[in-house]
């Protein structure tokens, strides 16, 4: 009888050998392309930083047109172009607001006269040189005056101990050069704080009184130009100079003592 064949377990079964697929090709590589940067951009100022100063310009437009009690936060946040919630978000209320705008006049005032005082010149000259720029500065913010001088009409109600700080530094610097004057005998014995008076305050009058000026020329028939500001920081200069002087007679007279 035929044998049979025994059969092969499966784990030792050979599966026919197949050929080798060749491997597929690989594609091409390429170095990363890297994203080209944005130009660099200018900085501008802070956008917080840029709508508080245009509130706090909007604002002294308004308190010196209007006053305190008759400025309107809508008209400020139109002027600064704003949201009038922008107002609230930095200065809280219409008190702080016109706070802050006081302490901007008064420290810049306090900085422009701490750097006249530290200029290496004679202390006439300096005193010289804060007329001219209290002037032509006080020009440029036709909101100055005005609001300082309807603050003192209003018995100073609304000015706190941080702003009256900033004020003391305006005085301090003035009479610091009159006494550097005095203590060097280049000035008589001018009583510093009278002199600052008489120098501060009949700048802050011409500077708001422009409008006044403009018709009394016109209905008297004078020549505007006498009203120039150069000239007018002449005879400023001029009159400092004769109070300031060490001739000159600062003992109050027999009439004046009476």
């Amino acid at each position: 009888m035929p044998t049979r064949a025994t059969p092969t377990p499966a784990a030792t079964r050979r599966s026919p050998e197949r050929e080798p697929r060749p491997a597929a090709p690989r594609p091409k590589t390429t170095a990363p392309t890297r994203p080209r940067r944005a130009p660099a951009r200018t900085r501008g100022p802070h956008p917080a930083s840029d709508s508080r100063q245009r509130i706090l310009a909007a604002a002294a437009t308004e308190f010196a047109l209007r006053g305190f009690a008759a400025a309107g936060v809508d008209r400020i946040a139109n002027r600064a172009r704003l949201n009038k919630a922008m107002i609230y978000y930095h200065f809280r209320s219409k008190q702080n607001l016109y706070g802050a705008v006081l302490r901007d006049i008064f420290g810049f005032m306090g900085d422009t006269l701490q750097a006249i005082a530290a200029l290496p010149v004679e202390p006439a000259a300096k005193l010289d040189r804060f007329v001219e720029v209290l002037v032509h500065e006080g020009s440029k913010r036709p909101h100055f005056a005005p609001i300082v001088l309807r603050e003192i009409a209003e018995g100073g109600r609304r000015l706190d101990e941080e702003t009256y700080t900033l004020m003391l530094r305006v005085v301090r610097a003035v009479t610091g050069i009159v006494s550097e004057g005095r203590d060097s005998g280049q000035f008589g014995p001018v009583d510093p704080v009278l002199f600052h008076l008489t120098t501060v305050w009949p700048v802050l009058v011409y500077l708001a009184t422009e409008p006044i000026r403009a018709s009394i020329a016109r209905i008297a028939k004078f020549d505007v130009a006498r009203f120039e500001p150069d000239r007018f920081i002449h005879h400023m200069q001029t009159m400092n100079r004769h109070a300031l002087s060490v001739r000159a007679d600062h003992e109050p007279s027999a009439a004046h003592a009476r």
